[in-house]
């Protein structure tokens, strides 16, 4: 491993160290070799070993430096948090610096800040430092391995978002955020975001229960993490009644639904932006929608090895369950069984339209979709393209690629009843019941029931 060095003092990028992580030494270096002049001779002079106080040039545990950046945080008076970089050069290390120091500039809710105090004294921890506190934790900026947790950048900003108008509400009320302290938050300042986000901004029930429930999750973190001296003033906020409409989609909708999608149909303008939702790739993603009740990710990520077989005959797909492993987070996953997707009489005919007879036993994906593109970018296309699709059919519903799962479920519990949870991952039937059946579609199965039979 070749040494890391440092120019010198005035050429360093602000804030770029080199640290040696040895357990004797955790020696920072803000420079490593500088020029001097003695007697009118120019000569060299090396930093020294911290643990054997020979040049740094004669250090020992080379593989143990690492190069860190040092950011300001912006509106404190000496707050500062660093980072180590992953860089193995210095002309990295600055590339790598520069990003970290626009994303604690961006994560940053307030630019007037006060300092987070190094010792979590109870009494001067403020509202916007534990804020942006936050933000960083949900990142994993600066964040303990072993507290890591896979956070979409989607979620983050609908936190961010929950956070600014909690501090546009006390802002209204001409409380000063950033001279708020945690301890002074109270019922009145819960009620002042209620009323905000009702009258104000107009929220359905739906969303403000969302942003409410963001500032619960952010007071419960910040009451440990600070261990603030006091109880959560948003505990007793309660969640307002949102009426669930577990619409699914009908067969004739869905038939015109795959008829109607062409390159053609798919012209679309985003202000004069002009866009084409088509895909080669999305009615098949939407059958397969359909037939395994998959969520986006897992329909996009299907695997032609996932089939597994009973008695010689394809019998179910082995998928991982990515919701219940991301929350759980890397390392505490291990032990999430897989989602076992039946392989029914129509996902069969439709696995064997694109390729099984082909691709049996194969790691290739089932879906032939171009994989230079991120995930994240894969499923708005697959939920934009369904959207934009669906709407060209005109029927007054707001139907997303989501209610595709939900009949899918539907059916199911037709079927399974009690039982539909082990295919679906849901420990309880109640929430089966609540998020997923359409009870259309079960009054409608059992319109030939008879009491009594005779």
């Amino acid at each position: 491993m070749t040494k890391k060095k440092l120019p010198i003092r005035n050429k360093k990028h602000k804030g770029l160290m080199i640290y040696c992580a040895n357990n004797k030494c955790k020696k920072y270096f803000t420079w490593t070799e500088q020029t001097l002049e003695v007697d009118g001779k120019k000569r060299s002079q090396h930093a020294t070993c911290g643990i054997s106080g020979y040049s740094y040039t004669r250090c020992k545990s080379i593989d143990k430096h690492v190069f860190k950046s040092r950011v300001h945080i912006p509106g404190t008076a000496k707050g500062t948090i660093s980072k180590t970089l992953k860089a193995e050069t210095y002309n990295d290390a600055v590339v790598e610096a520069i990003a970290f120091e626009k994303e604690v500039k961006n994560k940053t809710l307030d630019v007037s800040v006060p300092l987070i105090p190094k010792k979590k004294t109870h009494n001067h921890v403020y509202l916007a430092s534990a804020q942006s506190a936050y933000i960083l934790f949900l990142e994993n900026i600066n964040v303990a391995d072993h507290l890591k947790k896979n956070r979409s950048k989607s979620h983050i900003k609908e936190v961010f978002k929950s956070l600014t108008l909690f501090n546009e509400a006390l802002k209204k009320k001409k409380i000063k955020t950033p001279l708020t302290r945690m301890l002074q938050i109270n019922d009145d300042h819960v009620g002042y975001f209620h009323t905000y986000l009702l009258n104000n901004k107009g929220y359905a029930n739906k969303t403000y229960n969302n942003k409410m429930n963001v500032l619960k999750s952010f007071f419960a973190w910040a009451i440990i993490e600070f261990e603030l001296s006091m109880t959560s003033p948003f505990a007793k906020a309660r969640n307002r009644t949102v009426t669930k409409q577990n619409d699914t989609i009908r067969i004739e909708e869905y038939k015109k639904l795959l008829s109607i999608i062409s390159s053609e149909n798919g012209i679309t303008y985003e202000g004069k932006k002009r866009k084409n939702r088509y895909r080669s790739w999305l009615k098949s993603a939407i059958e397969l929608g359909l037939h395994t009740g998959g969520r986006r990710e897992e329909i996009i990520n299907l695997k032609w090895s996932m089939i597994k077989y009973m008695n010689e005959e394809p019998s179910y797909m082995e998928v991982p369950n990515l919701k219940v492993e991301r929350n759980k987070g890397d390392g505490f996953n291990d032990d999430v069984p897989p989602k076992i997707i039946p392989i029914t009489v129509d996902l069969l005919e439709l696995l064997n339209r694109l390729g099984f007879e082909e691709k049996n036993d194969t790691d290739e994906y089932v879906l032939d979709i171009n994989r230079d593109l991120s995930l994240v970018v894969l499923v708005q296309q697959l939920s934009k393209g369904f959207s934009h699709f669906y709407g060209l059919l005109r029927t007054g519903r707001n139907i997303q690629f989501k209610h595709l799962r939900k009949t899918y479920i539907s059916y199911m519990k037709l079927a399974m009843g009690s039982e539909t949870g082990n295919l679906t991952s849901h420990s309880a039937n109640e929430v089966i019941d609540k998020h997923y059946i359409d009870k259309k579609v079960i009054a409608n199965a059992q319109r030939k029931f008879k009491l009594f039979k005779n």
